[in-house]
């Protein structure tokens, strides 16, 4: 589909698809988080984004206008057979049946990747107000523990259609924990497979990128590029991502 660079769609290729090179830079530093990106892996960045915007729906120099609704259109319509989005999207592609659905993991030429599944994580955590009552913490800990012990909070959190006693849905999300019910989402349960199957998932590193404006400069760097595609243009896309998180990191920290 059109890897399209609009801000309905963008976040696809300077978030999700930059994490790939992120992923493997930590990985192989033996790092969790660093102020100073190195861009080991930038080249194979470059490689995915080229297989992207130059096998497409649309010429690369239109990406900056498309949208994420003329991805999911495209591929819905069969004009395109890749589409780059996860699980969530699952309702906006339903249509064309669990049948006709697949997921692979996003490979960038890194040496192992064979062995590498999807990619997986979460932006998002239950926190708790450590300044509010004793009583109160423990009742929130208290319940957060029956959302993901019980049946019934199993199944607000997991369940689909029909799931709960009163016949209404549940809330459809995956949860790291004992209790995770098989999905009615199907892009959910391949994703479960990868793990099962013994494929080592890439973790989800956008916490550490280090501001919204670093993801910007990427993501601006990268529809100049799409347009003109020469070695000049893409060294102001490593320029953007290298000295870019250096920049803003130490912004961020003062």
């Amino acid at each position: 589909t059109s890897a399209g660079m609009d801000g309905s769609s963008d976040w696809r290729f300077k978030t999700h698809l930059a994490n790939l090179p992120i992923y493997y830079e930590y990985k192989a530093d033996g790092i969790d988080t660093t102020d100073a990106i190195k861009g080991t892996y930038l080249d194979n960045y470059r490689q995915i984004w080229d297989l992207y915007i130059n096998n497409a729906t649309c010429e690369p120099t239109l990406l900056s206008t498309k949208t994420g609704d003329d991805a999911v259109a495209e591929f819905v319509t069969g004009q395109a057979v890749f589409y780059q989005n996860g699980t969530w999207a699952y309702n906006d592609v339903a249509e064309l049946g669990d049948d006709n659905l697949g997921m692979l993991p996003i490979y960038i030429g890194v040496e192992g990747e064979e062995n590498q599944g999807l990619c997986t994580g979460t932006e998002n955590y239950w926190c708790v107000n450590a300044k509010a009552s004793e009583a109160d913490i423990q009742a929130t800990l208290d319940f957060m523990y029956w959302c993901v012990t019980s049946e019934v909070g199993t199944k607000a959190m997991c369940g689909g259609e029909g799931a709960m006693p009163s016949g209404q849905a549940g809330m459809g999300f995956v949860i790291p924990f004992k209790g995770n019910q098989e999905s009615t989402n199907p892009l959910v349960n391949i994703s479960n497979q990868y793990v099962a199957d013994g494929y080592e998932s890439v973790s989800w590193n956008f916490s550490t990128m280090p501001s919204e404006e670093w993801k910007n400069g990427v993501g601006s760097a990268l529809t100049t590029y799409a347009a003109d595609q020469s070695d000049a243009n893409w060294d102001a896309v490593v320029t953007a991502f290298v000295d870019g998180w250096a920049a803003e990191a130490a912004a961020v920290n003062g």
